[in-house]
């Protein structure tokens, strides 16, 4: 296997097409073809399956795409240390972020890694495990900020603990249900969760289950987070917010947060990375950022970016 004819597979597998992956590449579709054949010529195996409206990936070409990607990605890694080196900090990152993360910290973190790596491209995706797990697999993605997979001996993936929080169960202005005080009281309630579909079982083992109440058959599944904010100023829905962003949202969005007795849900936010991949530089210097800024965050003097983190316990 030559490098060329990995990257030709690479782009094939973005682009969807023979034609697409020839113009990212610069070179013509016969030279793109050709360099698939010698390829699969070379492994005495079909990788691409070539039809009218595209192309499509044998089982052999799937697997080695995830190869392709990961040899990829890492000589791009190996090329921006050497780049950092030399004090000339350039290339991209790629990071996944929950998405309650990226209307809080993350604004002020772009702002500091932006003051230090100018000419380092950032690429974001909503974090999501279903998003994000594919993408550290095949190494499209640096690392993960967000609510870790679960963890095992075996996982591929390498999980940081960076902070903790709890959460609220919040709703609009006027909602029925807004002055309960437990959450029993919400067992008929319909709620709409920014949950990632793995992870519903053991969040509603967690939420409901463990306090002895039946689940809701009501719990609508939302994939994105500004559908959630949309619908429950216009509905009578309810939802569940960590802490930082019920506090930078409540008034901007017409919500407010029930005084429930009980602690909602605690959340531990990880560094979630590909298992025995060092972090670039670039990669570094960000997540330095996230931790300057929550830290500064929780010991600022202006009451209100204070209590942004009341919630916050750092865990680094």
């Amino acid at each position: 296997m030559k490098l060329h004819q990995l990257t030709t597979l690479a782009a094939i597998a973005e682009t969807g097409s023979i034609r697409a992956a020839a113009r990212q590449l610069g070179l013509s579709p016969a030279a793109v073809t050709k360099s698939v054949r010698e390829l699969e010529a070379d492994l005495r195996t079909p990788l691409v399956i070539r039809g009218t409206t595209g192309v499509a990936f044998t089982e052999y070409g799937r697997a080695l795409v995830v190869h392709a990607r990961l040899v990829l990605g890492q000589l791009a890694r190996a090329e921006a240390e050497l780049e950092a080196m030399r004090g000339a900090a350039a290339g991209k990152l790629s990071v996944g972020v929950t998405p309650w993360l990226a209307l809080t910290f993350l604004p002020e973190t772009v702002n500091r890694f932006k003051q230090r790596m100018p000419d380092v491209q950032l690429e974001f995706f909503e974090g999501l495990l279903a998003v994000v797990q594919p993408r550290l697999r095949d190494g499209s993605l640096d690392f993960s900020i967000g609510r870790p997979p679960p963890a095992s001996p075996q996982s591929e993936f390498h999980n940081v603990p960076l902070f903790s929080t709890h959460s609220a169960v919040v709703a609009r202005r006027g909602h029925p249900l807004a002055e309960c005080r437990t959450l029993h009281d919400l067992q008929d309630a319909q709620w709409v969760l920014n949950w990632d579909p793995a992870s519903r079982e053991s969040m509603a083992d967690k939420l409901f289950r463990k306090r002895g109440m039946r689940v809701p058959h009501t719990i609508h599944l939302a994939h994105s987070f500004a559908i959630v904010l949309g619908l429950l100023q216009q509905t009578d829905f309810l939802s569940i917010f960590p802490w930082p962003l019920v506090e930078v949202n409540i008034a901007k969005e017409n919500l407010r947060a029930l005084p429930l007795r009980e602690v909602v849900d605690e959340t531990t936010v990880s560094i979630t990375s590909r298992r025995g991949v060092p972090v670039s530089p670039a990669g570094a210097c960000f997540i330095e950022c996230l931790r300057e800024v929550i830290d500064e965050g929780a010991r600022s003097q202006d009451a209100d970016r204070r209590r942004l983190f009341h919630s916050i316990e750092l865990l680094f």
